[in-house]
């Protein structure tokens, strides 16, 4: 990431697009030019969202601005609050309010990305996207929410689908590149291989998942089904199994499970 100033820049991750277990991130980068109060306010606030207050966090966000109005970790930063409260709209403009005062904050370009995702932008969403990587090309939220962004209208326009699935096939590639060891990447790849019926691809893919989080769900039941589709049944049954182990009674995993022990011999 760009180090251009002083003082740490930081964002929450708002990932999720395919419900997947992502964890409460934070990136930082260094800005300038600001009080130290101001840089001080808004750690501040970042620790009252790891705390789950966002209350507080607001709080600790405006008093930012008011010793430095032109902060844009600051407006960032309430956005984020904004998000958190289900407040999308409102987040949005503390995103564009941000990216006014800061044309380079390359997260503020991923969260405003993320918030139009959510309001049924997926257009200008990439756009927002893209930016955040022409600033960054390392940024892994930025290219793991583009990826899925396409992913996601591939679903959606079957008949652009091939299309739209090797631009995000290509996205994900980038970003294993910067985050080898990132599982919902190889989880993603898995799934559009298992779509496409490239069932020995998909299960590498969906057992590296797994190497990487032993407790990840969709991975577990992923390589369940592409060892069925393989004629693996019994290697089938022991990932449901695992599956079922780590989520008990999930449904999707007995069925599966059911299905690889008929064809087991």
């Amino acid at each position: 990431m760009a180090v251009r100033r002083a003082v740490a820049r930081c964002r929450l991750a708002l990932l999720g697009l395919l419900a997947l277990p992502c964890g409460l991130g934070f990136a930082c980068a260094p800005h300038g030019k600001l009080r130290p109060r101001a840089a001080e306010e808004v750690a501040r606030g970042y620790a009252h969202l790891r705390a789950g207050d966002p209350e507080r966090a607001e709080v600790a966000f405006e008093h930012a601005l008011e010793f430095d109005p032109r902060f844009p970790e600051a407006r960032n930063g309430l956005g984020v609050v904004e998000r958190r409260r289900g407040r999308t709209a409102a987040a949005r403009l503390c995103f564009e309010e941000a990216l006014a005062l800061d044309p380079d904050f390359a997260e503020a370009h991923v969260n405003l990305g993320e918030s139009l995702l959510a309001l049924g932008d997926p257009d200008r969403a990439a756009e927002e996207f893209r930016a955040a990587l022409e600033i960054d090309p390392d940024l892994a939220d930025a290219r793991l929410d583009l990826a899925r962004a396409l992913l996601h209208r591939g679903r959606a326009e079957p008949a652009r689908r091939d299309v739209l699935w090797s631009e995000a096939r290509r996205e994900y590639l980038h970003l294993l590149e910067s985050a080898p060891d990132l599982a919902d990447a190889w989880h993603d790849l898995a799934f559009m291989d298992y779509e496409r019926r490239a069932f020995a691809r998909a299960e590498g893919e969906y057992r590296r998942a797994v190497d990487l989080e032993p407790a990840f769900v969709e991975a577990l039941h992923g390589l369940c089904l592409s060892r069925v589709r393989l004629g693996r049944c019994r290697e089938g049954a022991e990932a449901c199994r695992r599956c079922l182990d780590v989520a008990p009674a999930t449904a999707r995993c007995e069925q599966s499970l059911a299905a690889a022990l008929a064809c087991a011999p």
